[in-house]
């Protein structure tokens, strides 16, 4: 059999509690308004759901969502750069103690250990590289993966890193992701996709182009 490269997305996908199907994204959907809490939340959604259509598909970062939130409030162009790196600490900071009091399910850990012995595994997200490590670490399972990759560089670029690492060619990765921009990714790099079921990606819910899974446990028939 040949050789094949799992690659898995972070957020709603390692971290998923796989009852009520939501995870990372929803700690840090709620932590902006923990971070920019000195102003009224139905403005803050609002400008929230703008600048995330802007960035979607990794065309930006929390460090855009924050100038763009500090610019609609008014925050001087002299004062932004400053504001960009305290309010950005502050949200890994909210971030990490949400997931780390979210923890990983005992069901995740066991496919996840399964996988890593079965395959090459990676860490492929939308999130700073660094911050992922730290939750990783949190979690206490930084161990299983040989790497973790994620911004500044695209998901396309860190697929291709990783087949470089690996010595492998795009069709012996497999890619498994909770939103359109993972899909989009692959059909660029030409790796195999698998979608995660989601609370959050109900479009998903029925009639996906590619298989969807509830658990990381059945990729183990699919490598």
């Amino acid at each position: 059999m040949s050789k094949t490269v799992v690659v898995l997305d972070m957020d709603n996908c390692i971290l998923l509690d796989p009852d009520t199907r939501n995870g990372s994204e929803e700690i840090k959907s709620e932590a902006w308004f923990e971070v920019f809490s000195e102003h009224p939340r139905s403005e803050l959604e609002s400008v929230l759901e703008q600048v995330k259509k802007e960035i979607a598909g990794g065309k930006g970062d929390r460090k855009d969502v924050v100038r763009r939130i500090c610019e609609h409030f008014g925050t001087s162009q002299l004062e932004i750069p400053k504001e960009v790196e305290r309010r950005c600490k502050h949200f890994n900071a909210v971030v990490q103690n949400g997931i780390h009091a979210m923890g990983i399910s005992l069901n995740v850990r066991d496919a996840l250990t399964r996988l890593s012995s079965r395959a090459p595994l990676y860490v492929n997200t939308g999130t700073p590289q660094q911050e992922a490590i730290e939750s990783l670490s949190h979690l206490w399972i930084s161990s299983l993966f040989r790497g973790v990759y994620g911004r500044p560089d695209t998901k396309v670029q860190n697929l291709q890193t990783i087949a470089t690492q690996e010595s492998v060619e795009p069709h012996q990765m497999l890619f498994v992701d909770d939103q359109e921009s993972g899909w989009t990714a692959t059909q660029e790099f030409g790796c195999r996709f698998v979608g995660i079921h989601t609370a959050l990606n109900k479009e998903w819910h029925s009639g996906t182009p590619f298989p969807l899974i509830y658990s990381l446990a059945e990729l183990l028939d699919m490598i």
